[in-house]
This record gives structure tokens, C-alpha cells and sequence, in this order.
């Protein structure tokens, strides 16, 4: 009986750890997915930046 007690407290404690490290890998993915969002806008900003002014709408000339 004290065997399988073992047993089970063995695969709570190995179930924990897979949770454990389920977690980490989330907070890694959720992390590299933010700093991805951050590079992606930074670029974007730049590229628009770089776009010249929109035609203006007021007549040229006197």
C-alpha cells in the first residue's frame, strides 16, 4: 500500500513539474510576442515616416 502511495505522490509531484514548465514556456512565447509587436510597430513607424506628404489640396499659384 505504502508502494502505491509512492506511486501516485510520484506522478503529482512529476504533473506539477510539467505544469511548472508549461508555464515557462508560455511566459517565454507571451514575452518573444511582445518584443516581436514592439519591432514590428518600431518599423512601421519608420517606414511611414519615411513616406512623403500627401498632395496638398490648396491650388498652387497666385
Amino acid at each position: 500500500m505504502t508502494e502505491r502511495r509512492a506511486r501516485t505522490e510520484f506522478l503529482a509531484d512529476t504533473a506539477a513539474v510539467v505544469r511548472s514548465d508549461e508555464r515557462m514556456i508560455l511566459l517565454f512565447l507571451l514575452l518573444l510576442s511582445v518584443a516581436a509587436l514592439a519591432v514590428f510597430l518600431h518599423y512601421t513607424t519608420l517606414v511611414l515616416e519615411g513616406l512623403p506628404d500627401p498632395i496638398p489640396t490648396e491650388p498652387l499659384g497666385p
